[in-house]
């Protein structure tokens, strides 16, 4: 916890050297957004990766596909990664490319997800079958 209180302060001084950097070096203040950015997310993986344990253990535990486990941390990886550019672009100026970019994010998804959607089909193939 103490790594979090930690992040929030090196957070807080970010956005207060990039207000103002804002004004003269736009740039400056967007690579210091983006590494600030790169920090906080090395520091949730860390907290993150407990968490991908127990779904492991889970999986085992109930029996579950793990391509199947492994799509829903993917779709989870990508939806985080999209916002945090999508906010990464806005702050730059160029909200445009960040919509874009998580449109992208939703398609790669649904791209991702398709072995879900096969596998409910062939269910409801077999549950209507037996009826």
């Amino acid at each position: 916890m103490e790594l979090f209180w930690k992040a929030a302060a090196a957070t807080l001084l970010a956005v207060i050297l990039c207000l103002c950097l804002s004004g003269q070096h736009k740039e400056m203040a967007v690579l210091l957004s983006l590494a600030a950015c790169a920090m906080i997310a090395a520091i949730a993986v860390e907290y993150l990766e407990p968490v991908v344990e127990f779904l492991r253990s889970l999986r085992v535990i109930g029996q579950l596909d793990e391509d199947m486990v492994g799509i829903m941390l993917k779709a989870v990886g990508i939806g985080l990664v999209a916002e945090l550019a999508n906010l990464i672009c806005s702050d730059a100026g160029n909200a445009a490319l960040g919509k874009a970019l998580q449109i992208l994010a939703g398609g790669i998804v649904l791209w991702l997800s398709l072995p879900l959607f096969q596998r409910l089909m062939e269910l409801l193939q077999t549950l209507l079958g037996a009826v």
